[in-house]
């Protein structure tokens, strides 16, 4: 049976594969538990092989078998979710300034700002429901392609 990441975690796995390396967050999933471990810039994680050490290699070869490393895949699936919601918006008042709005620099400000206008606020819960499960369904694929699962 393979190991679960907790339901509760799969929040914290979407936001380190939302961000890009150099961003400062970054995780990683004990596979031996499947607790999620995230550090960042101003809080390092204590489980990292020192590199000083004597027996630095071993300790890296250890950590690699044990820790598997969340991916940074920024923000192009994102982007594709607004794209496929685009897509399920029947009012055409709404879809054309949405199509608008995801062309180019600040697609993701421009989408939100278009949603945030009073006669959409159902269409924008619709879109945080959307969101939230392309997100779920994006970590729980590459969960099951690791070999791990999510709790029930």
């Amino acid at each position: 049976m393979p190991v679960a990441v907790a339901k509760d975690d799969i929040f914290f796995i979407t936001e380190v594969m939302k961000s890009r390396w150099g961003d400062g967050l970054y995780g990683y999933i004990d596979r031996e538990t499947g607790e999620v471990l995230m550090g960042g810039e101003d809080a390092p994680l204590e489980i990292l092989p020192d590199e000083d050490s004597e027996n630095f290699e071993a300790l890296q070869a250890e950590f690699d078998r044990r820790y598997l490393p969340i991916p940074h895949e920024g923000s192009g699936d994102s982007y594709q979710d607004m794209a496929n919601f685009i897509d399920t918006v029947a009012d055409d008042h709404l879809q054309d300034p949405l199509e608008v709005a995801i062309q180019g620099r600040g697609a993701f400000g421009r989408f939100k700002e278009v949603l945030r206008r009073p006669e959409y606020e159902a269409d924008r819960s619709r879109w945080f429901q959307f969101s939230e499960q392309c997100d779920y369904t994006r970590v729980v694929e590459w969960l099951n392609r690791e070999g791990l699962s999510v709790e029930a």
